[in-house]
């Protein structure tokens, strides 16, 4: 599939993509371009995978180094791509899916950091700091089966 079509199918129907493999440049582009679909650059994994050796995994949104310090940024896609990690590879889809099962459990909750969080929406606006301890807290919380079973 040639990249121009790959962004209109991304937009037109997104559930048809489980994966997308590309070269760095179309990835930038098309991962930004799905960042709009789930609202915000902090909610999605990434994941570079060569043929040998072990993966990078980093949410698309990089380091965020112009909000560093002040507990503004979303650790969701962080969190999200050390699941990818597990998954891809340590070969621990029960662990990832612990985490998967914890973050989608805070959202659940009400919980929102400031790019995610819409006027109005009812949700709890929390920090970087709170997002990833409640978190983690979850991921104490949830038993493996049940995660699994999500």
């Amino acid at each position: 599939m040639y990249v121009d079509n790959a962004a209109m199918q991304l937009i037109r129907w997104p559930k048809q993509f489980d994966t997308m493999v590309t070269g760095n440049i179309f990835g930038d582009i098309l991962s930004d371009e799905a960042s709009m679909l789930v609202g915000s650059l902090g909610m999605l994994p990434s994941a570079s995978i060569g043929e040998s050796g072990p993966g990078v995994f980093e949410p698309i949104h990089g380091s965020a180094p112009d909000i560093a310090g002040e507990d503004k940024a979303n650790p969701l896609a962080m969190i999200l791509s050390a699941a990818m990690m597990l998954t891809y590879d340590l070969e621990r889809p029960e662990e990832a899916a612990l985490l998967e099962a914890a973050v989608e459990a805070a959202l659940d909750q009400g919980l929102r950091t400031a790019d995610i969080k819409q006027e109005g929406d009812g949700c709890k606006l929390v920090g970087c700091k709170e997002m990833g301890s409640v978190v983690a807290d979850l991921v104490s919380k949830i038993d493996l089966p049940e995660a699994v079973a999500v």
